[in-house]
């Protein structure tokens, strides 16, 4: 585990007091916070305190020789619970956790269930810190907990968390991977939540059924935040912006096709980072379903119709074969979008192709090009996205206009 513990103290940051404890049940977990904390605030009141405490025999915190504290706080803003399916992905939220702690702070409880046929297990391990803020000189505690569950407590995950909650604290619910919407642990811990963070990039199969799962979530009045939908925050904004440009300014009501390329490396032919896309711009233009998508048998193609007014326009999605760079990672990453536009005889054409590092984003009137902007990719990592989501844990009302039409448009694949 990348966590740093007293056995192996943090070398980065010096400023920072650590402790670990373990434990065995859920009412001693709680024992085990209370404990830490309380010593934490009796340490405050008299000098030298310890810098890092070890645990003894019994996996309890017990503290070393250190330097002084200041007085210190515990400043969670929120509780984020994490459901880990496999042990990789427990490793990498904890280590992601543990590097937002300080402009996060959080109760992080990271939940590794086990196989749930097997026999009743529980293991947590407790790592609390205290990182000392130069500005007001106090230090600033956060707490994160790994449990490792098996047999009936990882069927009942709701059970394991609801002890471990922070009063009167929101709780963010990130479930990496694929989430099982329609599983009644999920809904169990959903309903105790109260925002999800999500990435439709990893959802299985087209992504169709987990988009519906996300909007169900929405529709139940918690923040639903999709990693899938913030990569593409770059795509929307450039294609936005070429038509800050005098003769484009007034075409977006002149659309005449929307056709969207997309990453199949392999056998895989997910379409929400796609759908979620071209929910957006039906959104932001008003655009209603004519058709939804439908798969052609003769060829990979998959195509569908908005309607604006009494305009049809028709919308295609077309799998390409691609590799997978340092930013795009799964299969279902955008590769291309094009936007055709008619009025009279004038066509403008407008496009965002991903590059190498960077996206292109050119527009084409009459034939010459007019516009031309380009933006660098960000690496395929999930920090980033976690840290925004935990900025802005209210409701996005774009991306569940966008999520809503892009429902509609996938719901008879």
């Amino acid at each position: 585990m990348s966590i740093p513990t007293a056995d192996h103290p943090a070398t980065l940051e010096t400023t920072t007091t650590r402790w670990h404890a373990r434990s065995t049940s859920i009412s001693d977990t709680v024992h085990q916070l209370a404990l830490i904390w309380s010593g934490a605030a009796r340490e405050s009141q008299t000098a030298p305190a310890s810098a890092t405490e070890r645990a003894d025999a019994h996996g309890r915190a017990t503290p070393d020789e250190g330097r002084d504290v200041r007085v210190r706080m515990r400043t969670s803003v929120l509780t984020l619970v994490v459901v880990a399916g496999r042990p990789e992905i427990a490793e990498r939220a904890m280590s992601i956790v543990n590097a937002l702690a300080s402009r996060h702070p959080s109760r992080a409880i990271v939940l590794s269930p086990g196989d749930p046929d097997g026999p009743t297990t529980f293991d947590a391990h407790i790592y609390a810190a205290c990182h000392l803020s130069a500005l007001s000189g106090a230090e600033v505690c956060t707490e994160e907990i790994l449990v490792k569950t098996g047999g009936e407590l990882s069927q009942h995950l709701a059970t394991v968390v609801a002890p471990l909650l922070i009063h009167d604290l929101p709780v963010v619910l990130w479930w990496p991977g694929d989430p099982p919407f329609a599983s009644r642990h999920f809904r169990d811990l959903a309903a105790a939540s109260d925002g999800l963070l999500v990435d439709s990039g990893s959802f299985r199969d087209d992504g169709s059924g987990g988009l519906r799962g996300m909007s169900a979530v929405a529709e139940d009045g918690h923040s639903v935040h999709d990693i899938g939908w913030m990569r593409l925050s770059l795509w929307r904004e450039l294609l936005a912006g070429l038509f800050d440009h005098p003769l484009l300014t007034g075409e977006l009501g002149n659309a005449r096709q929307l056709r969207l390329d997309f990453a199949r490396p392999g056998s895989a032919v997910r379409i929400s980072k796609a759908a979620c896309f071209a929910g957006w711009l039906a959104a932001m233009l008003n655009w209603r379903i004519d058709k939804p998508l439908r798969a052609d048998s003769d060829s990979d193609r998959i195509s569908g119709a908005f309607r604006h007014g009494r305009k049809v326009i028709p919308v295609e999605f077309r799998p390409v074969r691609a590799g997978l760079g340092p930013s795009m990672q799964t299969a279902g990453s955008l590769v291309r979008v094009e936007l055709e536009l008619a009025h009279g005889r004038v066509v403008t054409r407008a496009r965002v192709t991903r590059q190498a590092d960077h996206l292109l984003a050119t527009a084409d009137w009459n034939g010459a090009q007019v516009a031309r902007r380009a933006g660098r990719l960000e690496p395929f990592e999930e920090a980033p996205f976690l840290a925004e989501s935990l900025d802005r844990t209210a409701h996005d009302p774009i991306f569940e206009m966008a999520l809503d039409r892009a429902v509609e448009l996938t719901a008879s694949l």
